[in-house]
């Protein structure tokens, strides 16, 4: 008895595999990893560094959302615009100068999505675009429409350090060309990382 009707009827229900991660850049011990999903225009993003910090520290770092403007590169404002379940669900406003592009702004729901007892498990904030509640639209800064991401932080050495993960997925919109968007989204994603890394260890002092 033959196994590629089986097999073939996997396929159809598990659908195509996801698009490898290419490894696009490396450098100051951040690791940079890019793919385009099947039917996208532009690339995912994820950059993984192991921070000299306890997860704790970076934890307060990134989610920090109102001195964004003060640790987070190419932010020019943020604000908190609503919380729920004692802080585990924000609803959070920021306008960007990144670098390539015009200004942007963008509404963003944060979810806590941790698994963390005794030092144990892990730390992780995800986030999707949002409308509700959302500021009016800005004179020259263009409303970005498609933001999911997430910050993953994961003990190493007993909890002493921190290995990060920061995903992001996201289109600036506007005129800007793909490949512009695609090499920006490039750049600020490390450099995100690597002010976290720096403003976490510096707590730890």
């Amino acid at each position: 008895m033959s196994l590629l009707p089986t097999l073939s009827l996997l396929v159809l229900l598990t659908g195509a595999a996801e698009p490898a991660w290419q490894q696009v850049a490396r450098d100051d011990g951040i690791s940079v990893l890019a793919r385009t999903p099947e039917g996208g225009s532009v690339s995912e993003v994820k950059a993984t560094a192991l921070v000299d910090a306890p997860p704790h520290d970076v934890w307060r770092v990134i989610r920090d959302y109102t001195n964004y403007t003060k640790t987070m590169p190419y932010t020019e404002e943020s604000r908190v615009l609503a919380s729920e379940q004692e802080g585990k669900i924000t609803l959070f406003y920021c306008l960007v100068n990144a670098p390539l592009v015009d200004k942007r702004d963008f509404i963003i729901r944060i979810r806590d999505e941790s698994d963390w007892k005794e030092g144990k498990g892990f730390l992780k904030t995800a986030w999707t675009a949002a409308t509700e509640g959302a500021p009016p639209e800005k004179a020259g800064v263009v409303r970005v429409k498609l933001n999911t991401g997430y910050w993953l932080l994961e003990p190493r050495e007993e909890g002493k350090k921190t290995f990060v993960t920061y995903y992001l997925y996201t289109d600036p919109g506007g005129s800007v060309p793909k490949w512009i968007a695609d090499r920006a989204n490039k750049t600020s994603v490390p450099d995100v990382l690597r002010a976290v890394r720096k403003h976490s260890t510096a707590a730890k002092k």
